[in-house]
């Protein structure tokens, strides 16, 4: 939800520059320290956990994934998001059970002891932030029970004519009122680097500025760990909900929950999908559909009313615009489902990989970075040793057939074309089942 929050809040800075539009929460000064929430519980027997952070740095709102092939790879889990520490958060059920929850990281708080959500009790989330302003959800309580009857793939055509795979689910409505329901997934799927070799490059002693020139160890060695197979891993960052109106069934049928591309190489090989589906009310659904709908491309100047994003949290002392979120008490069910690219295009040719992978070769060594005499032009590429200082490179072999414009002794690639480790984990997931 911290994707669209973020978004929606710099919508309403831009909005808030247009005098006619008073959508309640202000300035753009005010806008930012807005309380964000996230979080709620389920049915679930588990440690339930609330995420609390603030509105910052709007023009930050996301850290670039792409591959640099000229700079050291980012840490794309690296997070600026501003979160709030030492607050105190507690739910509280309608008969005074009161559940205490602890900070284990820094604006992650999680229940200390495990519970579930009961279908006829209602609970409230109480945050006190480090400044001792107070913030509570109204009541909320578990609405229907919906499990999850099917889960299956089919090759289908999106609505924009790609050619792919649909996710789609049944379900079966169990007790309660099942009317409105939210999907979320978790994706894993197998990533196997097209030039990996057993071998690759170990440098030491290395010494860029090291006159006359630099100095420097280089040489070709077995890999230390698993690099050529790893699992990649994506969580859904949409807002995927449906309505179940027909009183005369008892679920829903092929509702599709995600689509992938055929030409995605996350298909290339194996690939797994959990799909969560929660049952939830319709204040709930009213939130997250608008929310929705409100940061979709053309919206940001439509007309607003007040209060359109106060979901059901607010201040203690009743002042307007300083929270953001949706307590949210649910029921859910999980299904998993595997399959391989083959299932569906046998005999085809793969998927693109996702970065596009030459066999290059350059010069090993350069001028040393601190030579300060007269030099001519030099037109050949960074070197292998300043690539390998950088963790840039993977080797693949010997450079016997003069690849290069500046032909060196070894032929290498980018590293995510031989080190899968650049794009997922090399460990097995405890799920995963092969074919």
């Amino acid at each position: 939800m911290k994707k669209w929050i973020y978004i929606v809040a710099l919508s309403f800075i831009v909005v808030g520059c247009l005098d006619e539009l008073d959508i309640g929460i202000g300035s753009a000064n005010r806008t930012q320290g807005i309380l964000i929430v996230e979080g709620g519980i389920t049915n679930e027997l588990k440690n339930h956990s609330v995420i609390l952070s603030r509105i910052d740095t709007l023009v930050d709102l996301g850290i670039d994934s792409i591959f640099n092939p000229f700079t050291p790879v980012r840490d794309i889990n690296r997070d600026l998001v501003p979160y709030e520490e030492n607050a105190t958060v507690t739910v509280t059920d309608a008969n005074g059970t009161v559940f205490e929850f602890e900070e284990g990281s820094p604006g992650i708080y999680e229940s200390r002891t495990p519970f579930a959500a009961e279908m006829d009790n209602s609970y409230q989330l109480n945050i006190v932030t480090d400044d001792g302003r107070g913030f509570s959800s109204e009541p909320m309580s578990v609405e229907g029970v919906s499990e999850i009857a099917d889960i299956y793939a089919e090759k289908t055509i999106s609505g924009t004519g790609a050619e792919g795979v649909g996710i789609f689910i049944d379900n079966n409505s169990i007790s309660g009122n099942v009317q409105n329901l939210r999907f979320t997934y978790d994706e894993t799927f197998k990533i196997i680097a097209p030039f990996w070799a057993e071998k690759d490059f170990l440098l030491t002693n290395y010494d860029p500025c090291a006159l006359p020139v630099p100095t420097y160890d280089l040489e070709i060695v077995v890999r230390e760990q698993e690099e050529q197979v790893c699992f990649g891993n994506e969580s859904s960052n949409t807002i995927i909900q449906a309505e179940q109106n027909n009183p005369e069934s008892d679920g829903i049928e092929r509702f599709m929950v995600r689509f992938i591309g055929r030409e995605n190489y996350i298909l290339s090989h194996r690939y797994s999908i959990e799909v969560t589906q929660m049952v939830s009310g319709a204040a709930s659904y009213g939130f997250y559909d608008q929310l929705n709908s409100f940061s979709e491309t053309g919206n940001v100047f439509s007309q607003v009313q007040p209060g359109f994003l106060e979901g059901n949290l607010s201040a203690d002392n009743g002042e307007q615009g300083t929270i953001i979120g949706f307590f949210d008490v649910v029921s859910v069910s999980k299904r998993r489902l595997f399959f391989n690219y083959s299932d569906f295009y046998p005999n085809e040719p793969l998927p693109p990989y996702v970065f596009n992978c030459d066999e290059i070769s350059a010069p090993e060594s350069h001028t040393s970075f601190c030579f300060s005499g007269p030099g001519g032009r030099n037109d050949c590429p960074q070197s292998v040793i300043e690539r390998v200082n950088l963790d840039l490179i993977s080797y693949v072999r010997a450079n016997d057939g003069n690849i290069g414009v500046c032909p060196g002794p070894h032929v290498f690639v980018f590293r995510p074309c031989g080190d899968c480790t650049t794009l997922g984990s090399n460990e097995i997931p405890e799920f995963w089942i092969e074919e």
